[in-house]
């Protein structure tokens, strides 16, 4: 009942604004159905890592969202976007929250804002460089260095984001965490991107957020050169205990619509080195299938899934 008065509500806000001259919103969604295992769990779908706790999915978050803009004229637009996770394919549970993305703003020539929760810096700047899409199986994650997680989350409550237009492949970005609404632990953010052709580099940064942290820091590049797409990067997280480290990577065509990759995380501060391989295949231009992998040493950890993506 929960998930139809909201959803209710939702298409009510859509009809009114598609009849608003010059404003559109869209209902979006990404829908992951897989099965995965993690050694010591059980075989479960949408990725359970075991049979008590299972994953919303294996390969990337199932969720559905609402975004809009409207046109005020003079180049100057209003813009927001709405959108949940917590779905699972496996059971249908538990309902909308709309916890990944809550946020309005204003875009122009001056460039744009966000105001709410959305994405931090860390996630916007270098999601792109894991060549696999922020798999559960990424090595990144795995060997504890990715920027996409910093803090325990990829997402912020309460910021105020500034990113400026693209000028010949360059764009930058500060963000306000504010301390009101995250009990009192307030942090600023910045990114800086480049990309022009088959080349991309981009840094970020986030500073601590409460004594004990560091400022967290990652830089990154790659380079497409047809026949494989390489990257590389260097992370430091906000912790000594969380650790620091480099990664690499490379993913390669096969045909038109299958891609293989591999990537490998070294964590040099907790000595965990993670590899991850995966396969992509493309059943159009919205649904694909895929398989993925992740050893890790350490715990000797591996996991994988094998799914069905479909976006629309």
């Amino acid at each position: 009942m929960k998930f139809k008065q909201h959803f209710l509500a939702m298409a009510a806000v859509m009809a009114f604004g598609s009849a608003m001259a010059q404003s559109s919103v869209t209902f979006y969604g990404v829908l992951d159905v897989s099965l995965g295992k993690t050694t010591g769990g059980s075989f479960g779908m949408n990725g359970g890592r075991s049979a008590a706790s299972p994953a919303q999915s294996y390969h990337t978050p199932t969720r559905i969202g609402f975004r809009g803009t409207e046109d005020l004229g003079n180049g100057l637009k209003a813009h927001f976007n709405f959108e949940s996770g917590g779905l699972r394919l496996g059971d249908g549970g538990p309902g909308l929250d709309f916890s990944r993305e809550a946020w309005a703003g204003l875009a122009g020539n001056f460039g744009s804002t966000r105001f709410g929760r959305t994405s931090s810096f860390g996630t916007q700047g270098h999601a792109r460089f894991d060549l696999n899409g922020i798999s559960t199986s990424s090595a990144m994650d795995n060997a504890g260095i990715s920027p996409v997680t910093w803090y325990g989350s990829s997402r912020r409550s309460s910021q105020l984001q500034y990113v400026t237009p693209r000028f010949s492949g360059f764009d930058a970005g500060v963000a306000l965490v504010l301390g009101g609404n995250n009990e009192g632990q307030r942090s600023v953010q910045v990114r800086a991107n480049y990309g022009n052709g088959p080349l991309a580099v981009g840094y970020v940064a986030e500073t601590k957020r409460v004594a004990g942290n560091r400022t967290a820091q990652a830089v990154a590049g790659s380079y497409d050169f047809g026949v494989a797409k390489v990257v590389g990067g260097y992370v430091v997280r906000e912790t000594d205990a969380a650790g620091k480290g480099v990664y690499v990577g490379a993913v390669a065509p096969i045909g038109a619509v299958t891609k293989v990759g591999v990537q490998h995380a070294r964590n040099t501060e907790t000595d965990v080195n993670a590899t991850e391989l995966f396969a992509n295949y493309a059943l159009s231009k919205r649904t694909s299938l895929y398989v993925d992998y992740v050893k890790r040493n350490g715990d000797d950890r591996t996991s994988y899934g094998v799914g069905l993506l479909h976006t629309f």
